[in-house]
Order: C-alpha cells, then structure tokens, then sequence
C-alpha cells in the first residue's frame, strides 16, 4: 500500500486584517453634519420666525413648539444621514460594514459635542440668580409643573431624535461605503503636461 504525501504544510495560520476606521474622513464626516445642521437650523428659524403671529401669540407657540420638536428630529436625522454618507466617501473604501461603523463614529462624535455644548450652556445659566427676575412678592416667578412638562418633552424630543440620528448615520455610512466604486469611477489623475 502507497502512501500519500501532501505538500500542503501542516501548520498554516490565517491572517485577517483588523479594519482600522479612518479618523480624518470620521471628522470630515462630522464637519459635514455640523454645517448641513447649522444651515437647516436657521432655515427653521426663518420660517419659525414668518410664522408667528403677535395677534393669536398662545395658539402660535405651540404650533411653533411642535414644528420646533419635528424640525430638530429631522434635522438630526438629515444632517448626520449626510454627514456619515461622506465620511464614507472621504474614507474611499468599499466596505459597506465599516461604513455602518463609521457613520455611527459620526453620530458618536455629533451627540458627544452637542452634549458638551449643552453642558455648557446649562452651568453658565446655573449661575444666573432665577428668583432676582420674579415678581414681588413670589419666591420665584418660575411654574414647576410647567417646567416638569416641557423638561419631559424636550428630553422625549431628544431620544427620539437621537435614536432616529443613529440608524440614520448608520445607513448613511452603509450606503455611502456601497456607493464608492460610483463616486470614484470617473476619477483619472494624469501627469501634467510639459510644453
């Protein structure tokens, strides 16, 4: 009986490259966010603005505060949906998986700077006195159930648009990871020409 030899090794080991997000086109990605955001926020502002009315001023603000609440959740969800579609771009790579991953870098690094914005903004409003502003003879001219109302409100306003900013950031790192072969198809660098 013969035996049979293989000229496979015995031994092999299989080498996976770890994939390494590419923190440039991540920022780049954030940039695009932050600015498409800024740009649709004042244009809810402007059109906030045009529809007040001083004559019916109760029945106003609150169709102002719910237009408010679904322009920050579209806003939100529009702006990174763009911002992780080009991170994707800027990154190059056609890698629909990792594209995912750095759309929701993008969503992590918009709601972490937001979030110290924030942050920010309510210490330095800590230190004004509230109870200076209110009315003689009130120990404060601030309504607490009112306040209680619309502290709930906005924090349900910022979970839904939060959340809804993540599965669009992630679908749009998704698609824009797809989509590189089209973008960079047309792209043909040639050596300048000497006369």
């Amino acid at each position: 009986m013969a035996t049979v030899t293989s000229a496979v090794p015995a031994t092999s080991l299989a080498q996976h490259a770890h994939p390494a997000l590419n923190w440039g086109a991540i920022f780049s990605g954030w940039l695009v966010a932050t600015g498409t955001a800024a740009l649709l926020y004042v244009a809810g502002l402007a059109l906030g603005f045009s529809a007040f009315d001083p004559h019916n001023a109760a029945l106003t603000a609150k169709g102002i505060s719910i237009g408010a609440a679904l322009w920050m959740i579209l806003t939100w969800g529009g702006s990174l949906f763009l911002g992780a579609l080009f991170a994707s771009w800027f990154d190059g790579r056609n890698d629909a998986e990792m594209g995912a991953v750095r759309g929701i870098a993008v969503w992590g690094l918009a709601v972490s700077a937001t979030g110290l914005l924030i942050v920010t903004g309510l210490a330095h409003v800590g230190f004004i006195n509230i109870d200076a502003y209110a009315p003689a003879g009130t120990a404060s001219g601030v309504d607490a159930e009112a306040v209680a109302h619309y502290t709930a409100a906005t924090m349900w306003v910022a979970f839904v648009s939060g959340l809804l900013a993540l599965v669009t950031a992630a679908l749009g790192g998704w698609l824009g990871a797809r989509h590189v072969p089209h973008v960079y198809h047309l792209r043909v660098y040639e050596a300048p020409r000497r006369i």
